[in-house]
């Protein structure tokens, strides 16, 4: 089983939505100067990585435009790129382009919800050194999603057709196998029982490859507990991140920096 990860239990990135609409947070961060007090906080609070997304992908979310995208993104890294290193910092993004500039300015995380990059991108990421790839699976896009979400037949099928590519275009790519992460995309086009059933094929998984999970906040937790509040749904959250890093997940990425922090000196100490 993939674990222990820079001699932690696991990793955890934080999570920052420089956009308007995000379903937890969106406007929250949407200016630099908001954006790097909450990224230096969590990084205080012990993320060990921050993605920044500047699109959302929420279910229903409509796709901007790509200036729109790289308006809202690059003055926040170059703002936070004072301060964290490029190798603490993940720029979350389903355009080639937007990975492209962000590496430019020295980030060395690239987190890809959906479709591959272009081969070429992804042969070009492969050769930036100390760059990591975390490839998320989504059914559809954001705005078509939660339309017909997959059962959990469909979504464990689904999840492991996509890590398969994944995997082959990496390799063809010459993209190490240390530096290339894998999500299944929980929430993204699942039923709630899809989403579950995939929670329980991440021991499975671990034994292969390096897998991260997201499950902050997400609605499957509100259906699961009844709670409406993106926000409140962090008490139980924690717990079933918690289970995801036992299970192996190596990072865990979530809104909630300072109470996943908590858990893993927890795991460290020997819970």
């Amino acid at each position: 089983m993939m674990s222990g990860v820079q001699g932690k239990p696991f990793l955890i990135m934080g999570v920052l939505n420089v956009t308007p609409d995000s379903f937890s947070d969106g406007g929250r961060f949407a200016t630099p100067s908001a954006a790097r007090v909450a990224a230096l906080q969590m990084i205080q609070e012990g993320a060990d990585i921050i993605d920044i997304g500047a699109e959302s992908t929420r279910p229903g979310a409509q796709g901007v435009p790509l200036q729109e995208e790289l308006d809202r993104l690059m003055p926040t890294l170059e703002c936070l790129g004072q301060e964290i290193p490029g190798g603490q910092i993940s720029v979350d993004s389903r355009k080639d382009e937007v990975f492209l500039q962000s590496a430019e300015f020295g980030v060395r995380w690239f987190n890809r919800v959906g479709a591959l990059p272009a081969p070429e991108v992804l042969k070009a990421i492969a050769r930036i050194d100390q760059a990591k790839v975390a490839m998320t699976h989504m059914h559809g896009t954001p705005d078509s999603m939660h339309i017909a979400p997959l059962n959990p037949e469909a979504a464990v099928a689904a999840v492991n057709r996509f890590f398969a590519l994944v995997k082959e275009q990496a390799d063809i790519a010459g993209l190490d196998p240390a530096r290339l992460w894998f999500d299944p995309g929980i929430g993204f086009g699942k039923n709630l029982a899809a989403n579950l059933a995939l929670l329980g094929e991440i021991r499975k998984w671990t034994e292969a490859r390096q897998v991260m999970i997201g499950v902050s906040r997400k609605s499957f937790i509100g259906r699961l507990f009844h709670i409406d509040s993106p926000i409140e749904r962090d008490g139980p959250g924690k717990t079933i991140e918690l289970m995801c890093a036992l299970a192996g997940a190596g990072i865990v990425r979530t809104h909630d920096v300072k109470g996943l922090s908590a858990l893993r000196q927890g795991m460290a100490g020997g819970i």
